[in-house]
């Protein structure tokens, strides 16, 4: 049957759109789309030759698509060829194919995207191996080394490396399924046939990347449905339709993602972006791929969401030496420095009253939007101990404190939380002499008084009640504390490591001793 004489389910429509062409060509055509026309290239038509083409009708009462080649080529092929392996319609009105051109007439170009046993003969079979035309056989049975399969009533041989891209676990999952596969091998007049389905499928790979980095260059945005193959800690294969794109934990979520395996798992359903496809070194593609880029940027809306100086709920999601890390919500992190963690006490490490996972309430202390960092507070949610401590604890106020801890240099003595203060070493043994250690030890309760703050520098220098005049001593004091400072001075000179703060403290250690 020529295409001509083919009856289209939508033909009256056809020659009501070939009229209005015609009209067109006839009367408003311009001279500008007339050279345009003369200079689109001829295609090359022959037996074996790979041509593209859009569908422009599918017959309803015959197993035949039209499909247009270019303004001169009109091509017929089979309505199987535009079902899947699974029976579904793959393609419809308006899509763009690639096939093969299987027979040339002045009268008829047939195409043929696969063949199949129902219209050809061994002599087309003999024909698909030397164009590398896809054929569709059954798999009817398993043997050590691979797949007996049947193809255009021909007993062929898939080898277990070539049934599939990827490592078969489980050969029964392809047993009794019609594929489709290119013929590699054809000898003893038939008897032994080779046949390989992974050449095809990295073929229709190559020919899809090429499409997608063609749209990728002209800029076009492109998503992608896939399903999660594979899993590393860094990152995640995703099937993309017979080719693989990778999807590192840094493109899943603008939340933070740990290990792949956090975030997905093997089998799920995922939408991405692509971001690039390169070429490797050993000729191999790499694609790149990226969820959140299909997300929204949370920090993007920041400023509608959060203000400084107000508070709000988050969870610790890590902790670090310098201070700890808390999630406002997903992609959306700011890290409170060991510094604002109490008023309290001094904190060394964020463990001491943190862990990961707690639910805590911070203040937001500043936001860069820019460099996406938010500075946040845990002391300031309450109150500043010091905010009034002249009017709390004036100079000269008799109050009484517990011993936190005793110091070759003295005692320091909490009058209220997150208020400390000390009681020189020559002040406690002027009143208990040799005893202090045991009268100023830990958690012993001791009266006090005021005798200098420092509300900057937050200090308070305290002194016992029993002492009318301990000028003289607090002047020592500062002395000593001087000389000290000097010392650790010129130590931390000669020797960088360590802190200021270690090394007046390992000299203060040997003073006591």
């Amino acid at each position: 049957m020529r295409y001509q004489d083919i009856k289209w389910e939508d033909e009256s429509e056809f020659e009501d759109e070939g009229k209005k062409a015609g009209k067109k060509q006839v009367d408003e055509l311009s001279f500008a789309e007339l050279l345009e026309q003369e200079s689109v290239p001829e295609i090359e038509i022959r037996r074996g030759a790979q041509v593209s083409g859009v569908i422009s009708a599918i017959s309803a009462t015959s197993d035949n698509v039209l499909v247009e080649l270019d303004a001169l080529h009109t091509a017929v092929m089979d309505k199987n060829q535009i079902f899947n392996e699974k029976g579904e319609q793959q393609y419809h009105i308006g899509d763009r194919i690639t096939a093969y051109v299987v027979s040339y007439t002045a009268d008829e170009i047939q195409l043929s995207m696969r063949l199949s046993a129902s219209k050809q003969s061994f002599e087309d079979l003999l024909n698909a191996r030397q164009m590398q035309l896809p054929v569709r056989g059954k798999v009817t049975g398993e043997n050590k080394g691979g797949f007996e399969v049947t193809v255009m009533g021909k007993r062929a041989f898939c080898p277990v490396s070539q049934i599939d891209t990827r490592f078969v676990t489980n050969k029964a999952e392809f047993m009794g399924r019609e594929l489709n596969f290119l013929i590699e091998k054809i000898e003893e007049g038939g008897r032994n046939i080779l046949v390989s389905r992974a050449k095809l499928l990295r073929k229709e790979a190559e020919l899809k990347i090429a499409e997608l980095e063609e749209r990728k260059n002209q800029g076009q945005e492109i998503i992608l449905d896939g399903i999660v193959t594979e899993l590393r800690d860094y990152g995640a294969f995703v099937d993309l339709g017979g080719f693989d794109g990778f999807l590192h934990v840094s493109e899943m979520s603008y939340a933070r993602v740990n290990r792949a395996s956090d975030f997905l798992q093997k089998g799920d359903n995922v939408r991405v972006k692509l971001q690039k496809i390169e070429t490797t070194a050993d000729g191999k593609r790499r694609i790149s791929l990226s969820m959140k880029a299909i997300q929204e940027d949370p920090w993007a809306t920041i400023g509608s969401k959060y203000e400084i100086g107000k508070s709000y709920s988050g969870t610790v999601t890590r902790l670090e030496t310098f201070g700890a890390f808390v999630s406002l919500e997903p992609g959306v992190e700011g890290l409170v420095h060991i510094s604002e963690m109490s008023w309290e006490k001094r904190i060394h490490h964020p463990n001491e009253i943190l862990k990961v996972g707690d639910k805590v309430d911070v203040r937001i202390v500043d936001i860069q939007t820019g460099s996406q960092k938010l500075s946040l507070s845990l002391k300031n949610i309450e109150q500043d101990p010091w905010a009034a401590i002249d009017a709390k604890f004036p100079v000269g106020a008799k109050v009484k404190g517990t011993v936190e801890s005793l110091k070759g240099f003295g005692a320091f003595v909490v009058l209220a939380p997150g208020v400390t203060g000390l009681v020189p070493t020559e002040i406690l043994k002027k009143v208990h002499g040799e005893s202090y250690k045991k009268k100023a030890s830990p958690p012993q309760e001791l009266e006090v008084v005021v005798r200098e703050l420092n509300v900057a520098e937050r200090k308070m220098l305290l002194s016992l009640p029993e002492i009318k005049d301990d000028a003289d001593d607090i002047q020592a004091y500062h002395e000593y504390m001087q000389t000290q400072q000097d010392k650790a001075k010129k130590e931390t000179a000669k020797t960088p490591r360590g802190s200021f703060g270690d090394i007046l403290a390992a000299s203060l250690e040997g003073k006591k001793k």
